[in-house]
Formats: structure tokens, C-alpha cells, sequence
């Protein structure tokens, strides 16, 4: 099974469409059917359904499909690997959250690469945005609100990769939402995350005003501040979970939906050490 006629198998099924696989892959389009055909005839099966808008995979396309995503990586993997060729990979990450999940695959990559640098720049949501687009970063991973939209239009590309909520930590059985909002003091990790963003939106609706807002960035810290009954904390559900901490209560429905989205800019071409990044921290951000 030759390497290319796996990519125009992946091309047709992630375009739903012949036409536009050829025309991305500067093809016949009788060279793609060809191509398809001879492998549906290679592994007899049935790998697509054709309709008259386009095709979709079949069950045994979908398995096809996730089998020929690893091999691609992993050749890729190895001719980059074999090339010696060097590459700096800069990848931004949210402040708090991102860095727990993402220092372990860093380790990995540092293994799997050892011809690559690879830097993680930090910084607030409309900070790696920023620099995306200007093209000081190559990707990036960011939290934001659920009912977010930022104007990206062709300028940024997006793809959501998990969903999160927005919680409150520390003491507040038996306490409304008001004696939150309007007495408790109140840490989230910087006054650019989303959880300043849902908080002010919410003293905003329910016309409160706090005056105790602190902010505190090391996570462990924040949550001991709230477990000594000192204050109440707003982070991610995922963080509270991770830190086996298990007294908190959700923000009301339409504040605490969050999602957490990869970035890059549409002119820039993934290699196949940031495929490989990519892919490590979608099947670790989605357990």
C-alpha cells in the first residue's frame, strides 16, 4: 500500500467529497476514484457511501481511516527523524491549566526528537491569539468561554478539542449565589482568564459589586487559600479534578461552559513533529 494513496484515501474522507480531494491534491479526479477503488478492492470492503452531495466513510472507512492517520505520523515521524533536519517548534499554552497536561508530552516529544526544539510560550487567551497571528507562535492551545466568538474569519484556524465548566471552590453549602458574588473574597488565576471573564459577566447581571478580587496563578496554591475557608476560587472543573478536590459547586448555566480549542494560522503548514504533539495531547486532554 503505497503512502500516497493513503493520503488521497484520508483527503476524500476529511473533504467528504472526490472532487475536492483531486483538486486539493492537484489530481485527476479518475486518478482519486482509482485510487479508492484499489484500496476498497485491497482490504474487500466497502469504505465509503456515495451520494450525490459527496461520500462518507463507511464503518470499516472510519477504522480505515484511524489506522492510516498513525501510519502516515509515524512515517512522517521517521523521515523527519532520519533528515536531521532542525526545526524550533513554538507552542503556546494557557497559564494554569495547560502546562499540568502538557509537561509530560513535552518530556515525550524531547525523546521522540531529539533534533527539534520545542519552547512553550504562556500567556492569556487573547495573548496567544495575538501572537498567531502575527506569526510569533506556530500553535497554540487556549480556554475560553463557551459563548465566545472572536472575529477569526480566514485569518486563524480553530479546532475544539475538549469541553470544560467553570466551578466554584471552597465553602459554599448553604450560601446563594448573591452572598458568593457580593461577600466572599474571591481568586481566580489572572484578571485575562475566563474565569474573570464569567465572573465579571455574572456580578454584571445580577448588579453585584466585589470589591475582593485577587488574583493567584499556582493552582495548588489558590485551592489551599479556599480549603482553609479564606475565600472562594472560579477554575476549571478538569483542575479541580485533577487535584482530587471535590468541594465545589458549578456556576449557573450559561457562565460556566468552557471549551478548549488548538490554533494556528491557515498560511502555516503543520510538521510532522507538531502533528505528532497535536495528536499526544488530544488523546490526553480527551480522558
Amino acid at each position: 500500500m503505497h503512502i500516497e494513496n493513503m493520503r488521497a484515501f484520508m483527503k476524500v474522507a476529511e473533504l467528504r467529497s472526490m472532487t475536492a480531494a483531486a483538486n486539493e491534491l492537484n489530481h485527476l479526479q479518475s486518478n482519486i476514484t482509482n485510487k479508492i477503488k484499489n484500496i476498497e478492492k485491497h482490504f474487500e470492503a466497502k469504505l465509503f457511501y456515495r451520494h450525490s452531495y459527496g461520500v462518507e466513510l463507511t464503518p470499516d472507512g472510519e477504522r480505515l481511516y484511524a489506522q492510516f492517520k498513525k501510519i502516515i505520523l509515524l512515517w512522517e515521524e521517521t523521515e523527519e527523524l532520519l533528515a536531521h533536519k532542525e526545526e524550533h517548534i513554538l507552542i503556546g499554552i494557557m497559564q494554569s491549566s495547560f502546562p499540568l497536561h502538557l509537561n509530560n508530552i513535552a518530556k515525550e516529544f524531547h525523546q521522540a526528537f531529539p533534533n527539534k526544539r520545542l519552547s512553550l510560550m504562556s500567556g492569556s487567551t487573547d495573548e496567544l491569539i495575538s501572537k498567531i497571528l502575527k506569526g510569533e507562535l506556530n500553535i497554540a492551545y487556549i480556554t475560553e468561554l463557551e459563548n465566545t466568538i472572536y472575529n477569526q474569519s480566514k485569518s486563524m484556524l480553530a479546532e475544539m478539542l475538549t469541553r470544560d465548566r467553570l466551578v466554584f471552590t471552597g465553602n459554599t453549602k448553604g450560601k446563594s449565589l448573591y452572598r458568593l458574588l457580593s461577600e466572599e473574597p474571591i481568586y481566580v488565576f489572572s484578571k485575562q482568564c475566563s474565569s474573570y471573564q464569567a465572573l465579571m459577566s455574572l456580578m454584571a447581571d445580577f448588579d453585584v459589586h466585589n470589591a475582593s478580587i485577587s488574583e493567584v496563578n499556582i493552582v495548588e496554591t489558590l485551592l489551599e487559600i479556599c480549603s482553609n475557608g479564606f475565600g472562594i476560587g472560579i477554575i476549571p472543573e478538569s483542575l479541580a479534578l485533577k487535584y482530587h478536590y471535590l468541594n465545589y459547586q458549578a456556576l449557573p448555566d450559561g457562565y460556566s461552559a468552557l471549551r478548549r480549542t488548538l490554533i494556528y494560522h491557515p498560511e502555516h503548514t503543520l510538521s510532522s513533529a507538531e502533528k505528532w504533539f497535536i495528536e499526544k495531547s488530544k488523546s490526553l486532554l480527551q480522558q
